[in-house]
């Protein structure tokens, strides 16, 4: 196929849709690729659209991610699917190898991938990805572990914004060895800056856990509106986004965070919201158990190559 073959691309694009539709009925049919946005590399039975995404200082973006990220988004056709990917990344590879400095850390070739679309994730393994993040979906009405007792979840305020930053920066810390996240100079600032407009919004969307009075962990969410940009990640309409939940250090595995998550839960369940998505880092040995025990399972798997060149 060729970049100019309209029909082919077309016939390819559709048999991932359907391919897809039977996969999964909570992913969103896949949009067009487009060209404009990027550079459209095809084989016979794949295209995808390469694109670059650099993540501007002083925003939250450049703490979840590379400060430089090569995206590819994959359209897969055909019986071989592994051998078709592998195709679409070695010409991929091809256009960025001089584009990027070998040994660059802060610079990633990242695939996002629908998790029950396994076939030909061998090609992306065999090429020096990983997979390091999952973006998760619950239902309403999951249900998942009984809070604990003697805690206390009440709307946060400004006057909690110095302690949701602490507890942020202890997420994010706790989070980095699994290498997605990457902890920078401004990653305080961009987190106040986070949690300050969250704040503002109705809901609440923040709460904080409470044992006498400490503080001890908190949640924050994005609700219809904010939360948008995740409907290009599911069929369902106007989901939520469970953005952060985190428990302070010494405190993990005393089911704080199953308090927190069962209120998150009955308070979107009662406000009629019908699907909550979170993103958790796969390889983290308490978020992934943590939140399937609360009714979550993986919707899409980000795999990530970093830095794209030794």
């Amino acid at each position: 196929m060729t970049e100019f073959d309209v029909d082919a691309l077309v016939a390819v694009a559709d048999a991932h849709a359907d391919r897809l539709a039977a996969l999964d009925p909570l992913l969103p049919p896949p949009p067009p690729l487009a060209p404009g946005a990027g550079r459209l590399i095809t084989t016979p039975d794949g295209a995808a659209i390469a694109w670059r995404q650099d993540s501007p200082a002083g925003t939250a973006a450049r703490t979840w991610d590379a400060a430089v990220r090569h995206n590819l988004e994959v359209r897969l056709a055909g019986h071989d699917r592994a051998t078709t990917l592998g195709a679409l990344l070695d010409s991929w590879f091809d256009l960025l190898s001089g584009a990027v400095t070998p040994g660059d850390p802060d610079c990633a070739a990242v695939v996002e991938l629908p998790s029950r679309d396994t076939e030909a994730v061998l090609a992306l393994l065999h090429r020096g990805f990983a997979p390091v993040s999952t973006l998760a979906i619950r239902t309403a009405g999951k249900p998942g572990p009984p809070p604990a007792t003697g805690l206390d979840i009440r709307p946060a305020t400004t006057a909690d914004l110095d302690t949701l930053v602490h507890l942020n920066l202890e997420v994010v810390h706790y989070d980095a060895p699994f290498g997605k996240i990457t902890p920078r100079e401004d990653t305080e600032e961009a987190l106040r800056n986070q949690v300050s407009f969250l704040l503002t919004q109705p809901g609440p969307p923040v709460w904080i856990a409470e044992d006498a009075g400490h503080p001890l962990g908190y949640a924050h969410v994005q609700l219809h509106p904010v939360s948008s940009w995740t409907t290009r990640y599911t069929s369902a309409p106007n989901p939520a986004y469970l953005s952060s939940l985190g428990v302070t250090t010494t405190h993990r595995g005393a089911g704080i965070g199953t308090t927190l998550a069962h209120h998150v839960h009955t308070t979107l369940d009662s406000q009629g919201v019908g699907v909550t998505l979170l993103h958790h880092a796969l390889p983290n040995p308490r978020s992934t158990p943590f939140w399937y025990s609360h009714g979550y399972r993986p919707l899409w798997t980000t795999w990530q190559r970093r830095p794209i060149r030794r």
